[in-house]
């Protein structure tokens, strides 16, 4: 049922690139350590390079155990798993290699263009042994679309930091993402280290948000007016609920006093 492979068949090779999620398994050497198994996207972010060698874009979140996990000891497990047509579970055995944004070897592989918002590293996996199993328990899982809220919230975030290309923590804005980089994502939650720094690097100002469909994309600052203009009309309604509720309390108490 099982199968075992120094490399990647051309035939998962076609069926990887049809996928729409993967997971990340990675883990400190300390027995004490905790282990971490991360769902991802693949939506334009996992890429394979060739049978030996695959690398993903990885998003900013509020962890950081993969890249913290890759830095101490470089050990790696992709999963991919089938929910539709035949049944089948794939695991890629590697070694990585973490390349932060603003690095050269990042900037070689996403350009501005193509760069997702909150996009912070480049995961490289030199991928050691392949894995092909049954999968006959996984159940059937039809896919409807990518979510985009993470998408806005960094785009949100990197909007706030557009100005700002000093490093120097002091200088950044607290609600911005190089900021959010340097308070949740500079050690593991054991303590070993993860991003090196908060990069100098520019972040465009129009960053692309794709919708929920994953076929429609807007600008980021489309994006944060729709969510003040969300955010005022929800005030205004609250405020209006209120006024209401005060006036109808004042009526009704007129209305006592008239009887008695």
């Amino acid at each position: 049922m099982g199968q075992f492979f120094d490399s990647i068949p051309d035939n998962l090779i076609e069926w990887i690139n049809k996928q729409e999620i993967f997971w990340v398994a990675t883990a400190p050497l300390s027995q004490d350590g905790h282990v971490n198994l991360s769902p991802k996207c693949t939506r334009g972010m996992f890429h394979v390079v060739d049978e030996t060698r695959v690398w993903y874009e990885d998003m900013t979140g509020s962890g950081v155990e993969t890249i913290s996990h890759i830095r101490e000891n470089g050990r790696i497990t992709i999963l991919f798993t089938a929910f539709e047509g035949p049944p089948r579970i794939v695991r890629l055995f590697g070694t990585g290699t973490v390349y932060e944004f603003g690095s050269p070897e990042y900037s070689a592989l996403i350009s501005p263009e193509t760069r997702q918002p909150g996009s912070r590293a480049v995961i490289m996996v030199d991928v050691h042994k392949v894995g092909s199993s049954c999968g006959y328990s996984i159940p059937f899982f039809k896919f409807k679309s990518h979510r985009n809220q993470l998408h806005q919230w960094a785009a949100r975030r990197e909007g706030f930091d557009a100005d700002f290309e000093s490093n120097d923590v002091s200088k950044l804005s607290d609600k911005g993402i190089r900021s959010y980089w340097v308070t949740k994502n500079m050690s593991s939650i054991d303590g070993i280290p993860g991003l090196a720094k908060a990069p100098n690097s520019d972040m465009a100002k129009d960053k692309t948000v794709w919708d929920v469909s994953g076929k429609k994309k807007y600008k980021s600052d489309e994006a944060m007016t729709n969510r003040r203009s969300t955010q005022s009309v929800d005030k205004s309604f609250l405020l209006g609920l209120g006024v209401g509720a005060v006036a109808m309390g004042l009526f009704g108490w007129a209305k006592i006093g008239m009887k008695a």
